[in-house]
């Protein structure tokens, strides 16, 4: 069993740590976060340092990690975090539930976590640093860029194409060959069926109305 230190001790980590638990192949050493958060722990794993010590553990043989900070509302943190963690050399494995079920003809990046029981179709290409939650859905020959959350419950139907850093909420669908673009919000409980532009939120369920994203509401 190899080691693998986790960065960030949210409540997604919860669900991380769960899943490389179910799977046996990773023993966790414990979590790196904000010097705020020093001297905490979740259960039995505690907080070793901060994300300046990213390269001391590497040094010190640690050679697998994984970023257990959530979405947020954009990529950004998950971003920088994966960028620090390659440039020390570390590897990222992808964080797949054993109750998940992946194609062997989808693809998949680096860094990815896939919780339990959702489903990832054949022929779907999957980006850097994505999070696939709880019973989502993502169908065949859909494609989802980097650092894009598609959420609880969530079902991207055949052909979906979703951009970088974007979320598809909670229980939302998308309908098939519909593209979403970079930077994106599909509220909770959305039903879209027209493409979607770069930086738009899209919510209320009676209209779908749509707004365009400016960098405050985005980090909200």
């Amino acid at each position: 069993m190899q080691d693998i230190i986790l960065l960030g001790i949210g409540g997604h980590a919860h669900s991380v740590a769960d899943s490389i638990e179910r799977a046996g192949k990773y023993r966790i050493i414990g979590f790196l976060d904000r010097e705020e958060m020093q001297g905490k722990s979740y259960r039995e794993y505690p907080i070793l340092g901060t994300d300046a010590d990213i390269g001391r553990f590497f040094e010190k043989g640690v050679k697998h990690a994984f970023v257990t900070v959530g979405f947020m509302g954009h990529g950004d943190v998950r971003e920088r975090l994966f960028r620090q963690l390659k440039d020390a050399g570390y590897t990222l494995p992808d964080v797949i539930d054993d109750t998940a079920i992946v194609s062997d003809r989808a693809k998949l990046g680096e860094g990815i976590f896939v919780g339990k029981k959702a489903i990832i179709n054949a022929e779907a290409e999957i980006g850097d640093m994505c999070i696939v939650n709880t019973g989502a859905i993502i169908e065949h020959d859909c494609s989802v860029g980097a650092l894009s959350h598609i959420a609880v419950g969530s079902v991207l139907c055949g052909g979906v194409k979703v951009g970088t850093a974007a979320l598809v909420g909670a229980n939302a669908t998308v309908i098939q060959k519909v593209k979403i673009g970079d930077g994106c919000i599909i509220g909770a409980g959305m039903t879209v069926r027209r493409n979607v532009g770069s930086h738009h939120m899209v919510w209320d369920r009676g209209t779908c109305r749509e707004r365009r994203l400016v960098s405050d509401e985005r980090k909200m």
